[in-house]
């Protein structure tokens, strides 16, 4: 592992236990056992360490992706659900922290929002797949359905605040999983509620 990479490690483990405004690049240094200026030789400041931390957040992100227009299977459904909960929460503090961090780099808050406004996107051509498809119910309006796509946006922003109210000994993001997943069974016809509740059983 290059230096590099080993200054991420260490600053996402520092703020992710102690919070973006506690740690500075002397604590990132002083837990490597290098130097202060032999790390900002690769990153100059903090906000540097952020940026290529939230860098590192959408590029996993986007190689978690499993969303294909043409085919969405409910096996992928909860899949994606489960890949996206445990890349948040590797890279937890971006989230619990996001006003502190977004105040120091505008252009991460920007870039968060465009991420969701995909996923909401996402979220309604699933469903307009589904709809065609006849998986979802018919009688579901146009604005329900809106909601749906809303509550999957407001559930990955707000899970990590919950999260202090869970057993701590619980695997939280695969608990997270299952309860977003969970949120889609009323929408879909009788029969198909059956399929994806016995998804569940097996996990």
């Amino acid at each position: 592992m290059s230096t590099k990479e080993r200054i991420l490690d260490s600053a996402l483990q520092l703020f992710n236990s102690d919070g973006v405004e506690n740690i500075t690049t002397r604590h990132i240094a002083k837990l490597m056992g290098i130097s202060q200026g032999n790390l900002h030789y690769h990153y100059p400041n903090r906000n540097a360490v952020i940026a290529a931390l939230f860098h590192q957040f959408l590029k996993e992100v986007q190689n978690a992706e499993r969303f294909k227009s043409a085919s969405f299977k409910k096996e992928d459904v909860i899949g994606s659900m489960r890949d996206n909960f445990k890349i948040m929460l590797r890279y937890r503090f971006l989230f619990k922290d996001n006003e502190v961090v977004w105040r120091r780099l505008p252009v991460i808050k920007k870039k968060t929002l465009e991420l969701f406004a995909l996923k909401q996107k996402q979220i309604l051509q699933i469903i307009a797949l589904y709809r065609d498809e006849g998986i979802f119910r018919e009688d579901i309006s146009e604005s329900q359905i809106h909601f749906l796509s809303e509550q999957f946006i407001f559930t990955i922003t707000s899970w990590l605040g919950a999260k202090e109210y869970m057993d701590e000994e619980q695997n939280i993001s695969e608990y997270y999983a299952q309860f977003l997943f969970r949120t889609w069974l009323p929408y879909l016809k009788n029969d198909e509620m059956k399929k994806w509740e016995e998804i569940l059983s097996f996990i």
